[in-house]
């Protein structure tokens, strides 16, 4: 009975030691309601579009989407690096129990495609 004792004691310890030096990593998650920045965008471009406009006004509204998708996918990797987490899209959450459980990045995520693009030549 004393070596089962000694032996289970041993156990814990070692245990115990492995969880302190090498800590279970739980994963880390963060929401960005994707859904409205890009609604925002969208907005942003319909208001400038204009009956008449002419092919070269119409492409560069076109390039400009494109770009934002890429300044999008910039941005949300720059947050991810930042926060040292998985970003999930708001739409893609069924249920959090609360507001704290899974912090929300949307404004920083804007912050970041408000900033001007480097490289982008001044308006």
């Amino acid at each position: 009975m004393f070596t089962v004792a000694v032996t289970l004691m041993l156990w814990a310890c070692i245990t115990a030691l492995c969880l302190h030096f090498w800590p279970v990593e739980i994963p880390r998650f963060a929401r960005v309601d994707i859904g409205s920045i890009v609604f925002q965008q969208q907005q942003s471009l319909a208001q400038r579009v204009k009956p008449g406009m002419d092919a070269a006004e119409q492409a560069k509204l076109f390039d400009e989407a494109k770009a934002f998708g890429v300044r999008l996918d910039a941005a949300l990797e720059q947050v991810g690096k930042e926060c040292q987490c998985a970003l999930i899209n708001t739409a893609a959450l069924l249920k959090a129990t609360s507001a704290k459980a899974i912090p929300d990045l949307s404004a920083r995520v804007a912050d970041i495609l408000k900033q001007p693009a480097i490289g982008a030549p001044a308006q």
